[in-house]
C-alpha cells in the first residue's frame, strides 16, 4: 500500500528557489517538490542513528564513503560490480529507477 503524501509549505529566500530551479533545468529533479522531498531525505538520514538505518545499505553507505570530504574536482575509487551487487541484494534491483523509487517509498 502506498503511503499517502503530505502537503508541506515552507518560506525560503528568493535565491534557494532560483538554484532549486537550476536544478530542475538541468534535470536533476523532474520538479521543486521532488528536489525538496530528496533534500529533506538526505537530511533525515544524515540526522538518523545507524539503528534506524537498515543494516546492508548503513555498511554500503559507510564502506562507500571516502575517509576525506571531497570537492567537485576530486575523486576516488569503487568497486563498481561490488557496489552494484550489494544493490542488488539488498532492492532486489540494480535499476536506478527502481532503487530510487524504493528509497523514496521508504520515508
Amino acid at each position: 500500500m502506498r503511503k499517502k503524501n503530505v502537503l508541506l509549505q515552507v518560506r525560503v529566500p528568493e535565491v534557494i528557489v532560483e538554484e532549486l530551479d537550476r536544478l530542475v533545468a538541468s534535470g536533476y529533479f523532474k520538479s521543486r517538490s521532488e528536489a525538496v522531498a530528496e533534500g529533506i531525505r538526505r537530511l533525515l538520514l544524515a540526522y538518523s542513528t545507524p539503528s534506524k538505518i537498515p543494516g546492508s545499505i548503513f555498511k554500503l553507505t559507510i564502506e562507500a564513503s571516502p575517509q576525506q570530504d571531497l570537492g567537485p574536482g576530486d575523486a576516488f575509487e569503487i568497486n563498481v560490480e561490488e557496489a552494484r551487487k550489494r544493490i542488488l541484494e539488498f532492492f532486489g534491483s540494480d535499476s536506478v529507477d527502481d532503487v530510487v523509487k524504493k528509497m523514496r517509498m521508504r520515508v
